[in-house]
């Protein structure tokens, strides 16, 4: 893209980078909308992450039958950012997600980073609600940079014990028998040595976001809050990404919740799930 902003630099350097006031208010509230819309018409990818039913909700791939979701991915500003994230003038549009943590919801989105896609990746993590630093999304800065697919415990060892939190993870994130185990490493107890790690975060307000490199380890803990964190989530790629080896698991859950795609391991991601965006110069 001709248009370069200064924050690719502490992007590509740090691996995250929090915008302030990147959506304005009527974005702000028509994700929400959207979000409620969801809840009482789940997808087959809705998940209530909680411990015994608590609130830590989610779902995936809404965007096709939510309206909101629909112009939020293909109106707001969010294809521009990962356009220039990834430095290309078309991208296409992996995922949509959220995630709602309502009050007391103790459960902590363990560190990881997303390893099913090959090549350009990166998200886009709106906040939807005040967030402190103390209950938003952290990263291990420059963590993008270590060359090495990093994995969870109970991904080397199957007989670990998972919440749902766990496993929704290791759902979405690859199967020990789809890939040869010493092509990854072990995501290292973080939490346990916090101050051996350059964590960082921020402070966030409706509207701002953090823009991504999917391969950033990041985490977020719980909700003690007295109120709901709400967050809307795209992930973006260009004509260049491929689904890495590891994700067949992913391509089993979509052909499984009824969606027609057309992806293998190693080919590109294209398809009506996938839209491609155009982003030219204003």
């Amino acid at each position: 893209m001709n248009e370069q902003p200064e924050f690719i630099a502490h992007l590509d350097t740090d691996g995250a980078i929090c915008l302030r006031k990147a959506f304005d208010a009527g974005w702000v509230q028509l994700a929400r909308e959207g979000i409620e819309r969801n809840i009482a018409d789940p997808s087959p990818f809705f998940r209530n992450l909680g411990e015994n039913g608590g609130g830590f909700l989610s779902d995936m791939w809404s965007r096709r039958y939510i309206p909101e979701f629909e112009r939020f991915c293909m109106e707001s500003p969010v294809a521009r950012l990962a356009a220039h994230a990834l430095q290309s003038d078309r991208v296409r549009l992996a995922q949509d997600t959220w995630f709602a943590k309502r009050p007391g919801s103790s459960e902590r989105t363990p560190w990881h980073h997303d390893t099913v896609i090959s090549g350009p990746f990166c998200s886009v993590w709106v906040a939807l609600d005040p967030t402190p630093r103390a209950a938003t999304l952290e990263f291990i800065r420059g963590s993008h940079a270590w060359g090495k697919a990093l994995m969870p415990k109970s991904f080397f060892d199957e007989s670990a014990k998972r919440n749902a939190v766990d496993q929704f993870y290791a759902d979405f994130h690859g199967d020990k028998s789809r890939a040869d185990a010493h092509e990854f490493g072990e995501i290292p107890d973080i939490e346990a040595n916090r101050d051996a790690y350059d964590i960082i975060g921020w402070d966030m307000e409706p509207g701002d976001c953090v823009l991504f490199n999917a391969r950033t380890i990041h985490g977020a803990p719980g909700n003690h809050l007295k109120r709901t964190i709400r967050r809307f989530v795209t992930r973006w790629v260009t004509d260049e990404s491929t689904v890495a080896m590891h994700g067949q698991e992913m391509i089993d859950a979509l052909v499984g919740a009824g969606l027609e795609i057309d992806l293998q391991v190693g080919g590109p991601v294209r398809g009506k799930l996938f839209p491609e965006i155009r982003v030219g110069d204003d």
